[in-house]
C-alpha cells in the first residue's frame, strides 16, 4: 500500500536547534547543517565509527555502511547482527559485513571491498534504495516537489544507478549541490560529506519510518513461531547427552550442512528494550532464526530478560549462522557484540579484543554484567556465558548450550 511521505522537517529542526552538543556527535559541523545532524543523532544514526570525525570530510564506503545499517534498523525494525563471515580480503568491519549480508552493498570484485574510498552520491542513493528492499518497503511513485529532470547533469547518472536515484530525488531525500550562482545539480559521481550523508540518511528513514509496521497493521500475520515447535520441558536437560537428546533426538548428532541445519531452524520474534538518545527505553521486538528443539527454552530467556528490572537494552542479537561452533547448529546467541568484546587472554591476564571494542559492564548499558538478568536468563536454562566458560578466551557476547 502507498507509504506517503512525512513532511517534517521543520519540527525537527526546531526541536534539534535546542539541542545542546551531545557526546559522540561530529565535530566541524557546518552552520546550516547542525539542526539537522542534532536530528539524525537523536534518530540513532550516527554510528560511533564517526564520533568526532569531521562533518565536513568526504564520507568513505565503510562509513557509509554504518549508517546503512542504523537506517536498515530505524525502518525495518529489526536487529542486525554481523555473522563473523569475513567476505572481504581487505576489511573485516562488522558494519561492512552486515551491509554485505543484508544485501545493501557489494564490493569491488575479487574479495575486494576499498573500505576507505569515498561514496559517490549515486551509490549512495543505491545503497538506501537497497534497505527499502532489505525492509520489505515499497517506494510507490509520487508527484513530490523536486523531479529528477530538473537537473541538467541527468544524464551523467550510471544506469544501475537511475531508479535509485529518481527515488530519492521525488522523496525529496537527495537534493542538487551547487555553487555560488550556479544551477544547482545532481553530481552523481561526486562524493557526499559525512554531514550530508547523515542529514540524508534521516530523511530516508522519516520518509519511510513506519511503512513495514503499517504493512503489519493491515494485514496480520500468523504466528511467528512454527505451532509443532516443543514447549520447554518440565524438566530441563542437564547433562551433555540429555542436551544431545534434546537436541537432535535420541541418537541424534549434530548438522553436518548448511542444507541441513537450515531444515531444523525457525524464526522466533522477541521482545526487547531499545534504548533512545535521551536515556529512555522503548519496546521494540528482535528476530532470530533459531534451533527449532530450543525454540521455546528462547523465547522464555528472553521473556525473562525482557521482564527484568534492568530493562537491558539490545540493538543487535543473533543465533543461526553457518559458520564454525555453536551458531552452525543455532545451539548459541550474541547479544550487543561491540559492547560485549570476544578477546584473548594474554600471558598478563590482560586482554586483546578479536571482536568488538571492549566490555565495561555498569559503565556502558550494552555490556552484558555477570549476574545480570541477560546471565541469570541465559544460565537458568543451562547455557554458558563467554565471559566466564573458559581460560584461553573471554566472549562476553556469548550465550552457548553446550558451553562452545
Amino acid at each position: 500500500m502507498p507509504h506517503p511521505f512525512i513532511r517534517r522537517a521543520g519540527t525537527l529542526a526546531l526541536m534539534a536547534a535546542l539541542l545542546t552538543p551531545q557526546a559522540g556527535a561530529l565535530s566541524n559541523i557546518s552552520n546550516w547543517a547542525q539542526a539537522d545532524v542534532a536530528a539524525a543523532q537523536s534518530a540513532g544514526l550516527l554510528p560511533s565509527s564517526l564520533e568526532a570525525r569531521s562533518a565536513t570530510g568526504s564520507i568513505t564506503r565503510a562509513e557509509f555502511c554504518a549508517i546503512a545499517v542504523n537506517a536498515y534498523k530505524s525502518v525495518s525494525g529489526k536487529a542486525v547482527f554481523a555473522s563473523g563471515k569475513k567476505p572481504f580480503r581487505d576489511c573485516d568491519d562488522p558494519s561492512v559485513v552486515a551491509a554485505y549480508e543484508l544485501g545493501l552493498v557489494s564490493g569491488r570484485g575479487k574479495g575486494i571491498f576499498d573500505p576507505d574510498a569515498s561514496i559517490q552520491r549515486q551509490d549512495l542513493c543505491v545503497m538506501l534504495y537497497n534497505v527499502l528492499e532489505a525492509a520489505g518497503v515499497e517506494a510507490p511513485v509520487i508527484a513530490g516537489d523536486a523531479c529528477v529532470e530538473d537537473f541538467p547533469d541527468v544524464p551523467k547518472i550510471e544506469d544501475y544507478a537511475v531508479d535509485a536515484v529518481v527515488t530519492m530525488v521525488d522523496y525529496a531525500i537527495v537534493n542538487g549541490t551547487s555553487t555560488y550562482g550556479a544551477a544547482p545539480v545532481l553530481d552523481p559521481s561526486g562524493p557526499a560529506t559525512r554531514e550530508a550523508a547523515l542529514i540524508m540518511a534521516n530523511r530516508f528513514c522519516t520518509a519511510f519510518e513506519g511503512a513495514v509496521q503499517e504493512e503489519d497493521n493491515s494485514d496480520p500475520l500468523p504466528p511467528l513461531v512454527d505451532p509443532i515447535v516443543p514447549e520447554v520441558p518440565d524438566y530441563l536437560p542437564q547433562t551433555e547427552q540429555e542436551k544431545m537428546d534434546f537436541v537432535y533426538g535420541i541418537g541424534g548428532e549434530k548438522y553436518q550442512s548448511a542444507e541441513e541445519a537450515e531444515q531444523n531452524m525457525v524464526e522466533i520474534a522477541v521482545p526487547v528494550w531499545r534504548l533512545q538518545q535521551d536515556g529512555t527505553k522503548t519496546t521494540g521486538t528482535a528476530y532470530l532464526q533459531v534451533n527449532r528443539s530450543l525454540a521455546p527454552i528462547y523465547e522464555a530467556i528472553f521473556e525473562e530478560i525482557y521482564n527484568g528490572d534492568e530493562q537491558f537494552p539490545i540493538t543487535n542479537v543473533g543465533c543461526y549462522s553457518w559458520r564454525t561452533g555453536e551458531h552452525s547448529q543455532g545451539t548459541a546467541v550474541d547479544i550487543n557484540w561491540e559492547e560485549n568484546m570476544e578477546a584473548t587472554i594474554n600471558a598478563d591476564g590482560s586482554l586483546t579484543p578479536t571482536t568488538g571494542s571492549h566490555w565495561s559492564p555498569y559503565e556502558d548499558p550494552y555490556s552484558i554484567p555477570e549476574g545480570g538478568d541477560v546471565y541469570n536468563a541465559f544460565t537458568k536454562y543451562g547455557f554458558a556465558w563467554g565471559g566466564n566458560a573458559w581460560r584461553s578466551k573471554r566472549d562476553y557476547m556469548h550465550f552457548s548450550y553446550f558451553g562452545r
